[in-house]
C-alpha cells in the first residue's frame, strides 16, 4: 500500500512538473509566432528556447525542401535547416494572425538561406511584400529581412512573388508584437538597415536576454575607443526604460579619446530621397567624480536634427530621430562641456531604419471576407487565389476583375467549370460592387439565393450548367424582365423557370403520397402524440436512448453547409429553416433552434424521437443533429416541393404533425 501511495504521489509530482514546464514555455514566448519553413515537425530552438512550428496552416502552397548536407554542421541554427520553395504561382502567401489583431506594432523577419538546396549554386532573386506593398527584393541567398509594422486588419500576409530571376524560397517567418509606445510610426512602415551593439563581441544577442527578440549585432569602431564595463547587465535591466535594450548591449559601449574628440557615423543611401530614422541607446555604466555627469549633443552634419541629452548612472535613454534624408546622412556625437577632465561623448547602441510608405490600399475588407469565405466553402484551388484579391493588380486573383479606387472593390467574378459542389454561397451576395458573376457549368445545387437580387449594380448572372432546384426567385424574374439583369439558367433540369410552376410537375416529384391512406396521418398523429406527453428527459439521455450521438454534426459543419445560414426556407416555434447542401450534393432542411424559443427543447427532442422511431418512405429521413452548448439543429430530408398541408385538400392535419413539413 505505501508503495502505491509512494508511485501515485510521484507520477503526480512528475505531472505536475510537466504542467510547470509548459506553462512556463508558453510564458516565455508570449504572443510569439515562429515558422520554421519547411520543417517536418514542431520543436524548442536549443539556442534560444523558442517554440518554432511547422508552417502548415499558415500557407498552401510550396515545396519542403532541405539545404545540401555540406553546409549543416554541429549546433546549426535549426531553424535554417529547412525551407519552402515555390517554383508554381506567381505569388505565394503565408498568413500571420497575431494575438492582438490589427491597429498593434510587430516585429516581422522574415529569413533566407539559400545552401544551395536546389544545387544549381544560383541564388535566385525575387520580391517580399507585406499585406500589398513592397517591403524589400531578396537579392541574396543569406540573409534576413526585418520591418516594425502596424497590422492594417486582424491578419497579416507575407508574399514571395517570382519576378523571373529564379524559384522564391524562404527559411523561416517571425512575428514579435511591440509596445505601441515604441518605435511609433505615423505612416507607412520600418524596414530595418542595421542594429548595433557598440563596444559589444562578435556575437549577436537576441532572446530571451531581449524580451523583443531583436538581433543585436557587435560592432566596433577602430577609431573609437573601448569604455570598460562598469557594472553589471542586470543593474542596467533592472532600471530599463519602455525600449527595454538588453543589459548586455547596454553595458558595453565605445567613446572618444577626450571631451574635445567627436565621434562620426554615416550611411550612404541608393536612394537621396528616400527618409531614415534612427534610435540611439545611451546609458551611463561609469560612476564619475562628484558634480560631473556626462552630457552630449546627438546632431546630423546638415542640421536636419540636434538634441541634447544628459546621461545619469544606470538610467538607460533613447534618442530619437526626424526622418532625415540625404546621399550622405552622417551624426555625430560631441560632448556639451568640452573641458579637460570631463567626460567625453560615449554611444552604447544604435539601430537604423528607413521609412517605407503603404502606397497601395487593399481591397475592401467586406470583399476579402466575402472572397475568402467563397474560397473555403468550395476548396477553390487555383495558385493565384492567394495574398489581397485585387491588389497589387498585376497578381490579382484569376477571375476577377477590379476597380482600382480607395479601397478597390470586386467587380466581376468568373468561377465557371471550377468543379464548384453544393449550394450557392451566400458570402457572394456581400459584393456589393459586383456587376457581373458566372457561375456556369459546376455541381451547384439547392434553391438561388433571392438575395442576389439584391446586388445593386449586378448585370450579367450565368447560373447555367448546374443542377439547381426550386424555383427562381421573382426578384431575379422582375430585374430580367424589366432588362436590368442578363440571366441564364438553362441545363438546370430540375429548376423550374415557370411562374406559378407547374401543380402537375410539383404532384409527379411529391414525397408525400400519403394522402391515398388518411391511416397512415392517424398512426403518425398517435406517435407523436404519445411523445409529445412523456416525460421531458436531459438531451444527453435522449442521445443515450435514441442513437443520436452516432450522426453528429458540428455546429462549424452546420454553418458550412447553410452558406452560413445564407437562405430562410421557413419559421416555427422550434427556429428558423435554412436550406443546406451535404458534401456529397444532398439537399438538406436545417432547423436551428431559437435561443428565444420557448417549446424548442420539446420539439427538438420530439421530432428527433419520431423521426428516429417511425420509418416511413412518406416520411422525411433525418440525416443528423448539432448540439453544441447554445447551438441545436436537426439535419433532414429536404422537401422541394412543398409540405402536406400544401398539397391535401379537405383533410384535417392535427397541428402536432405540422413539424415533419
Amino acid at each position: 500500500m505505501e508503495r502505491s501511495i509512494t508511485a501515485f504521489s510521484f507520477a503526480l509530482v512528475a505531472a505536475l512538473a510537466s504542467a510547470l514546464v509548459l506553462m512556463v514555455q508558453a510564458q516565455l514566448n508570449p504572443g510569439f509566432i515562429s515558422i520554421d519553413c519547411g520543417a517536418p515537425n514542431s520543436y524548442t530552438d536549443y539556442e534560444t528556447n523558442i517554440d518554432f512550428s511547422t508552417d502548415k496552416g499558415f500557407i498552401e502552397s510550396g515545396e519542403s525542401m532541405q539545404i545540401s548536407t555540406k553546409f549543416i554542421r554541429q549546433k546549426f541554427r535549426q531553424w535554417l535547416k529547412n525551407l519552402r520553395s515555390f517554383p508554381s504561382g506567381m505569388r505565394n502567401c503565408y498568413t500571420l494572425k497575431p494575438d492582438k489583431g490589427k491597429n498593434n506594432t510587430y516585429l516581422i523577419r522574415a529569413s533566407f538561406w539559400y545552401a544551395d538546396y536546389d544545387d544549381k549554386n544560383r541564388p535566385p532573386i525575387f520580391d517580399l511584400h507585406i499585406d500589398v506593398n513592397h517591403w524589400d527584393t531578396v537579392d541574396s541567398g543569406n540573409n534576413y529581412y526585418e520591418i516594425v509594422y502596424v497590422a492594417q486588419r486582424d491578419d497579416i500576409q507575407v508574399c514571395l512573388e517570382n519576378i523571373g530571376q529564379g524559384v522564391p524560397f524562404i527559411s523561416a517567418l517571425e512575428l514579435r508584437p511591440l509596445d505601441n509606445s515604441i518605435y511609433h510610426i505615423e505612416s507607412g512602415f520600418l524596414t530595418l538597415w542595421d542594429r548595433y551593439d557598440v563596444g559589444g563581441p562578435n556575437s549577436t544577442i537576441r532572446y530571451p536576454d531581449d524580451v523583443y527578440d531583436r538581433i543585436w549585432k557587435g560592432w566596433n569602431s577602430p577609431f573609437w575607443l573601448m569604455l570598460n564595463p562598469g557594472t553589471s547587465a542586470s543593474d542596467l535591466s533592472n532600471n530599463n526604460d519602455e525600449y527595454k535594450v538588453p543589459g548586455e548591449v547596454l553595458r558595453t559601449a565605445q567613446t572618444a579619446s577626450d571631451s574635445n574628440t567627436t565621434l562620426f557615423y554615416y550611411i550612404l543611401p541608393d536612394n537621396v530621397t528616400s527618409k531614415w530614422i534612427w534610435y540611439f541607446h545611451f546609458a551611463e555604466t561609469q560612476i564619475l567624480p562628484s558634480g560631473q555627469q556626462r552630457e552630449l549633443t546627438v546632431t546630423t552634419s546638415d542640421g536636419q536634427f540636434e538634441e541634447t541629452v544628459g546621461l545619469e548612472y544606470l538610467k538607460p535613454v533613447t534618442v530619437v530621430s526626424t526622418p532625415v534624408s540625404g546621399s550622405q546622412i552622417k551624426f555625430s556625437f560631441k560632448a556639451t562641456t568640452m573641458q579637460s577632465g570631463y567626460p567625453p561623448p560615449i554611444i552604447n547602441a544604435f539601430e537604423i531604419f528607413q521609412i517605407k510608405e503603404l502606397l497601395n490600399a487593399p481591397t475592401a475588407q467586406d470583399d476579402v471576407k466575402a472572397l475568402t469565405t467563397t474560397k473555403a466553402e468550395y476548396t477553390v484551388n487555383k495558385d493565384s487565389w492567394q495574398g489581397d484579391p485585387c491588389v497589387p493588380c498585376e497578381f490579382a486573383w484569376d477571375g476577377l476583375n477590379c476597380s482600382y479606387r480607395n479601397p478597390p472593390r470586386v467587380i466581376s467574378l468568373n468561377i465557371s467549370s471550377s468543379n464548384l459542389r453544393g449550394i450557392i454561397s451566400s458570402s457572394l451576395s456581400d459584393l456589393l460592387e459586383l456587376e457581373s458573376l458566372d457561375l456556369s457549368n459546376n455541381q451547384l445545387t439547392g434553391a438561388i439565393p433571392e438575395t442576389l437580387a439584391n446586388l445593386p449594380k449586378l448585370r450579367i448572372l450565368n447560373l447555367s450548367g448546374n443542377r439547381l432546384n426550386g424555383s427562381v426567385p421573382e426578384a431575379l424574374k422582375r430585374r430580367h424582365e424589366d432588362k436590368t439583369l442578363d440571366l441564364s439558367l438553362n441545363n438546370n433540369p430540375d429548376l423550374c423557370q415557370e411562374s406559378p410552376c407547374s401543380k402537375t410537375e410539383a404532384k409527379n416529384s411529391i414525397l408525400v403520397p400519403v394522402v391515398a391512406s388518411v391511416s397512415v396521418v392517424f398512426v403518425v398523429i398517435c406517435v407523436l402524440s404519445i411523445g409529445l406527453i412523456r416525460r421531458k428527459r436531459t438531451l444527453e439521455s435522449s442521445e443515450r436512448t435514441l442513437g443520436l450521438k452516432n450522426r453528429p454534426f458540428k455546429y462549424e459543419e452546420v454553418s458550412r453547409i447553410t452558406g452560413n445560414f445564407g437562405q430562410v426556407i421557413g419559421e416555427g416555434g422550434f427556429g428558423k429553416v435554412y436550406l443546406g447542401a451535404l458534401d456529397n450534393g444532398t439537399v438538406v432542411a436545417v432547423k436551428m433552434l431559437s435561443e428565444t424559443s420557448k417549446q424548442g427543447y420539446k420539439e427538438f427532442q420530439a421530432e428527433a424521437r419520431t423521426l428516429l422511431i417511425v420509418h416511413h418512405r412518406n416520411l422525411v429521413s433525418l440525416f443528423g443533429y448539432c448540439n453544441e452548448s447554445r447551438h441545436m439543429a436537426l439535419i433532414y430530408e429536404y422537401m422541394a416541393n412543398g409540405n402536406l398541408r400544401q398539397h391535401l385538400s379537405g383533410v384535417f392535419l392535427c397541428p402536432v404533425i405540422l413539424f415533419l413539413l
